[in-house]
């Protein structure tokens, strides 16, 4: 779980998930998948917080139409709409990365191969704190 503190709390991304709620994406799509709770789902969110840390989410549902919006610092955000739970979702991004894509990855993957790689991984600490980890062909550096 993200912490937080201090004067930027809440945190920094809200005025940017505030206007994905509402803005236009560069190249809206249709995701392969429905709309996700990315909070909700451990495995996703664990691998979003390795391969892009950072990310903020809001989830909501009204009538089991549902909502998901993901930004980020750099100015990168998504948003996922369904007007119910099982149906793909419409994806609207923007900013220099497209988190809504990197999530798909990681459902592909988690789909593919029955988990995901953060869990299982061998960690190695430097003395300067940076975190590698690996499993298997999949590797990732934290600093």
């Amino acid at each position: 779980m993200a912490t937080r503190t201090g004067p930027d709390y809440p945190p920094a991304t809200a005025k940017a998930i505030a206007a994905a709620h509402s803005t236009e994406g560069e190249h809206p799509t249709l995701s392969g998948y429905p709309v996700v709770n990315v909070m909700e789902a451990w495995e996703l969110w664990s691998m979003l917080g390795v391969t892009a840390p950072g990310i903020e989410h809001d989830y909501r549902e009204h009538h089991g139409a549902r909502t998901a919006v993901m930004a980020h610092p750099d100015g990168s955000w998504a948003r996922a709409t369904s007007s119910s739970p099982d149906v793909p979702a419409h994806i609207h991004q923007g900013g220099p990365r497209r988190l809504w894509d990197l999530l798909d990855e990681q459902r592909d993957r988690w789909l593919r191969d029955g988990s995901l790689p953060v869990y299982g991984a061998t960690a190695r600490i430097d003395p300067d704190g940076v975190i590698h980890l690996r499993r298997g062909t999949w590797t990732a550096l934290l600093s």
